[in-house]
């Protein structure tokens, strides 16, 4: 029975392992790589180290060689998931939470409705808003928002500002308030402009960055982990390996722990260190494999887009893959997150080809990405002195075949930063 147990938890653990690397991304890959060879002498990167002439541990390395002995500035999501470990939420609620911090942009807001990535992660009601409400709660103030307008109303509420007018000027009134059409607002508001301009600049001395302290986007590096080629219509997918570290085991090590086996406490130092060196090698090939693994099972359901365009993107969930590759959905969650694809000079996150469907015409269905491009080619042909408004983009994209309520263009419309039709007017 004991031993059994102890294989169960040798198992719990490199499962553990491989469920982390698969999730970091390269970068956060390297400092795991990094952290490692500092604390185990048995592991190499790359270039073998030199042999020392003689090793024999002292007790301070005996007792803490698991220690990291690499620090970094925490980024906003390792600070966000610190929080939520200490925060002694329910276990679920707790898991909901950090799937839902994979989806924050470097910012710290969503950037797809909560509801849709619940819809993704099979995420229970109940638990996304308990999870939601955890995640609003945290440190810097305003992350977990919707949109710029939800952080700054969020960072209102918690400085105890909910039933002032620049929360009232933010709600009722946000189209005014970026236009810095103050006479306007004021006169809707039943109040003086100067009130107005006052509760404008209260709102002006709000963080629009609440991550701009962590991972600054200018300062993020995008790599492709994945590379797809076409040959007529025939697509290749293969791993890059950029920037995945190369572990090895020291030959050295374990020539000395065959020469020091009368040595008891050193030769069990040296296998536990081998041992971890093993698992954390195998867990990179794993997450390499696995990673490759999702992303065939993706480009082959996703072989209009690469061959006729981005418009042809096909509504798709994490469930489609997993049920593809034999993997779980969580296991799918954390292979695409943050990994990128490049095709024909283009990066695209693995993540952003699961799209929710959309009704279209007749049985079919479209996706988000496909209604975001019919969308841009609309508005690149337009007259720029008679743009098209949110309401004949309605009109045009029933015509196609996609009757989109006219709310939801003009979210797909900011999502793609375009002007409404009044400040794209020229001429």
């Amino acid at each position: 029975m004991e031993q059994d147990m102890r294989q169960s938890m040798v198992a719990t653990a490199a499962m553990q392992l491989f469920m982390r690397t698969l999730q970091a991304t390269n970068m956060e890959l390297q400092q795991m790589a990094a952290r490692a060879v500092a604390a185990n002498p048995t592991l190499e990167e790359n270039e073998p180290a030199v042999t020392p002439e003689s090793f024999t541990p002292t007790d301070t390395e005996l007792s803490a060689f698991r220690l990291d002995s690499v620090t970094e500035a925490p980024s906003l999501s390792r600070h966000l998931e610190e929080q939520l470990r200490r925060s002694a939420l329910p276990p679920a609620t707790e898991a909901a939470a950090l799937t839902l911090l994979q989806h924050l942009s470097p910012r710290g807001f969503f950037e797809e409705a909560p509801t849709t990535i619940a819809e993704q992660e099979y995420i229970p009601n109940r638990q996304l808003k308990a999870a939601l409400a955890a995640i609003r709660d945290l440190d810097p103030p305003g992350v977990g928002a919707a949109d710029l307008r939800d952080s700054l109303m969020l960072q209102l509420k918690r400085l105890g500002e909910e039933d002032g007018l620049p929360m009232q000027l933010l709600r009722e009134h946000w189209e005014a308030l970026v236009q810095h059409r103050y006479a306007e607002a004021a006169r809707k508001l039943g109040t003086e402009e100067y009130r107005v301009t006052d509760a404008a600049a209260r709102i002006a001395r709000l963080n629009p960055n609440p991550g701009a302290g962590f991972a600054p986007e200018e300062r993020m590096i995008f790599q492709p982990d994945i590379v797809v080629e076409r040959d007529g219509d025939k697509l290749t997918v293969q791993l890059t390996g950029e920037n995945v570290p190369k572990l090895a085991l020291s030959a050295a090590y374990r020539e000395m722990m065959a020469e020091q086996a009368d040595k008891k406490e050193v030769r069990q130092y040296l296998s536990h260190c081998f041992r971890e060196g093993r698992d954390l090698i195998r867990a990179i090939e794993q997450r390499q494999q696995t990673i490759l693994k999702v992303a065939q099972a993706i480009v082959e359901r996703q072989r209009d887009f690469f061959l006729r365009g981005e418009q042809h993107l096909r509504p798709m969930k994490m469930e489609d893959i997993a049920a593809d590759t034999g993997l779980h959905t969580s296991t799918v969650s954390r292979a695409v997150n943050g990994k990128y694809l490049r095709y024909n000079r283009k990066l695209t996150e693995l993540r952003r080809f699961f799209t929710t469907a959309l009704p279209a015409a007749g049985d079919t269905s479209v996706s988000p990405e496909t209604i975001k491009a019919r969308i841009r080619e609309y508005i690149a042909a337009e007259s720029p002195a008679k743009p098209l408004s949110d309401a004949r983009l309605e009109s045009l994209l029933a015509a196609d075949g996609m009757p989109i309520a006219r709310r939801t263009i003009a979210k797909y419309r900011e999502q793609l930063k375009i002007l409404p039709a009044h400040l794209r007017r020229r001429g």
